[in-house]
């Protein structure tokens, strides 16, 4: 059954191995340069407590060289939901077919032709999460440095999240095309889940997974521990009357970093933040729930097979 399986999973398999190849085919060449210029410039000594008056200029050529090509692989995280949709197809399709019915003549049980499809899709996941999180977590190292690991873009495409967006993915296109039996639809239906998920996330619920820290300072240059720091929202007072109010570029667009602000130089400030130490908490703690999510939408569509057919 595993070799069968298999046979029935593999198009599905190398067609995302595929999509991995192209990225690098991509990643590899422009991350090596991007690695070049940040190790030539010498833009490490720029993180220092105590950086040159040259800094800002390398920094800034820097950043003018590769924004385009950072630009676009933000679109790169919806490659998990590709993958994922994609490697729940052979699932979907055998159940819209019904060609499980004849498995199921051959000696072979429910359950094993059940935990077999899964858990094959279920490898393939992991594989394909696994290679986009190690060539995205060494692409996007020179502008982690610079911009800090909770940028947006940086954010979505390192630590572990990958993986909990892939098997998300893969888990809700399986328990949608358990209950519809439509291939077309089942995927197309997931993808836009997963896109509009992947929204909500991003914009509500990320900054609540682990309680963000408040920060009070008197003048419009911030304190340097919030130079890497994604500011939630940011509020500024004179004499107790509020002239400023907002969010500070959340975890979605802007770099959350206040910088100088004319004429509130005697303002004093309250920021609500996650600081760069919360990376690991917050990836692991969204790792989490959306693997959580799949596994129970994979577990759904176990039972709803081995109860109904």
């Amino acid at each position: 059954m595993t070799w069968l399986g298999w046979r029935l999973q593999r198009t599905e398999t190398i067609v995302a191995l595929g999509i991995v190849a192209l990225l690098s085919a991509l990643l590899v060449p422009t991350g090596i340069n991007m690695w070049d210029a940040y190790n030539h410039g010498g833009l490490g000594a720029c993180l220092g407590a105590n950086p040159g008056f040259s800094c800002g200029n390398r920094i800034g050529n820097f950043r003018a060289q590769f924004q385009s090509l950072s630009d676009l692989a933000n679109w790169f995280t919806l490659v998990p939901g590709v993958i994922g949709v994609l490697l729940a197809a052979p699932f979907v399709a055998d159940l819209e077919n019904g060609t499980y019915r004849l498995a199921w003549t051959q000696s072979i049980t429910r359950g094993r032709w059940v935990f077999t499809k899964l858990g094959l899709s279920l490898l393939a996941a992991l594989l394909a999460g696994g290679a986009l999180t190690l060539l995205f977590d060494w692409w996007r190292g020179p502008t982690a440095h610079l911009d800090g690991r909770l940028d947006t873009g940086i954010y979505d495409s390192t630590g572990t999240v990958m993986l909990g967006y892939t098997l998300f993915a893969l888990g809700l296109a399986i328990a949608l095309g358990v209950l519809w039996r439509r291939s077309a639809a089942s995927l197309v239906v997931a993808f836009i889940g997963y896109f509009a998920t992947r929204i909500l996330v991003d914009y509500k619920l990320r900054e609540h997974l682990v309680s963000p820290l408040t920060a009070t300072w008197k003048g419009a240059q911030q304190p340097a521990f919030l130079n890497d720091a994604r500011i939630l929202s940011l509020r500024a007072t004179i004499h107790g009357h509020e002239v400023l109010s907002g969010g500070g570029g959340g975890f979605i667009g802007g770099t959350g970093k206040v910088g100088a602000a004319p004429g509130l130089k005697n303002a004093i400030f309250h920021a609500v933040y996650q600081p760069n130490s919360h990376y690991w908490p917050l990836q692991l703690t969204e790792t989490a729930l959306f693997a959580g999510v799949a596994l129970l939408l994979i577990a759904f569509a176990a039972w709803r097979v081995l109860r109904t057919d």
